[in-house]
């Protein structure tokens, strides 16, 4: 993977890191509905992105492909299975222990290719395991594995999902119109899945209904503001890029990539809280250092990255694995 590739795939994470931030400020200092948030922003990015792919063959009835409607409630159960883990967990320790997706990826790969990572990948993975286990060990909170666990469920579905558009021939499409198509239909069609879950659920009772008091989760214009202004700026260019990545370099060198994610956060969160914006990450020290082991770990595989030609990922079985 070159300089540039690698400069794409972090600058992803880094634009999700700045969405991650200002999404915690906004919902949580504002009070919006989470759900509302982030159907409205799949929604707006989503017809965003097809009105980019206008010129692109298409039809609606691409929504209902059985594809397209899997990958759908696979999102709905990543996003459903994040707002729980944080439920138990602070923001900041859910983004570090999400990086175990590295792991899942490393195994999935592994069974799906019948190739085990290569010789140079073991080192940071061991790293990573490592400091994963001794964060997880480190959480004080007697509740703490009930958000590990809805985080497991979060990433490893997410780490399906990352094999499905890695496989998906669309993906691999080199005009940008048509990728933007493709990717907006999949973004519309995960809003219509979470409108449609979400639905259901508030009518069994497990929560409350999307149309309770005529729809009041939609009823404030801040929700729309932000909700939309977030799409457009984060969700459509942070899943168009999301998807190149993993089609340019490969389903694991994307995950490795993201590692970086929960350490700009960090960083931005001391910057927003020097500003007065907003309270720091609070962590334990056994805490920080699980995470500076996380970090040596991530730093590791990238490094790796930088040496292997482009694609020497699971993504390309044939690929030398030295």
């Amino acid at each position: 993977m070159n300089g540039r590739v690698l400069a794409i795939a972090l600058g992803n994470s880094f634009l999700w890191s700045v969405y991650l931030l200002l999404t915690r400020h906004v919902v949580s200092g504002t009070h919006l509905d989470a759900w509302a948030y982030t159907l409205v922003q799949l929604l707006s990015a989503g017809l965003v992105m097809l009105w980019i792919g206008r010129r692109t063959p298409g039809n609606w009835r691409d929504l209902l492909v059985p594809w397209t409607i899997s990958y759908a409630f696979m999102r709905v159960i990543i996003n459903g299975s994040t707002s729980a883990a944080v439920v138990w967990l602070a923001i900041t320790q859910s983004t570090l222990l999400s990086t175990m997706s590295v792991l899942i990826g490393a195994a999935s790969g592994w069974a799906l290719t019948h190739q085990g990572p290569a010789r140079r990948d073991w080192p940071g993975l061991a790293l990573l395991a490592a400091g994963i286990a001794a964060f997880a060990a480190a959480l004080a909170s007697d509740t703490a594995w009930r958000g590990m666990l809805w985080l497991v469920l979060s990433e490893s579905v997410a780490v399906a999902a990352s094999w499905m558009i890695a496989y998906h021939p669309r993906n691999r499409m080199t005009d940008p119109a048509a990728r933007s198509r493709f990717t907006g239909e999949i973004l519309v069609a995960a809003s219509l899945a979470l409108i449609l879950v979400w639905s259901l659920a508030g009518s069994a009772g497990f929560m409350a209904s999307p149309w309770a008091g005529a729809g009041n989760a939609f009823g404030r214009i801040d929700l729309w503001l932000y909700a939309v202004a977030a799409g457009l700026v984060f969700r459509a260019p942070g899943t168009w890029l999301g998807f190149w990545t993993i089609n340019t370099t490969g389903v694991q060198t994307y995950l490795i990539a993201l590692t970086a994610m929960p350490f700009f956060a960090i960083g931005l969160e001391a910057a927003a809280a020097r500003l007065g914006l907003l309270t720091p990450a609070s962590l334990s020290t056994a805490e920080w250092l699980a995470a500076s082991v996380i970090l040596a770990g991530a730093i590791w595989l990238m490094a790796v990255r930088m040496k292997t030609a482009p694609r020497g990922d699971v993504n390309a079985p044939s690929a030398r694995r030295d």
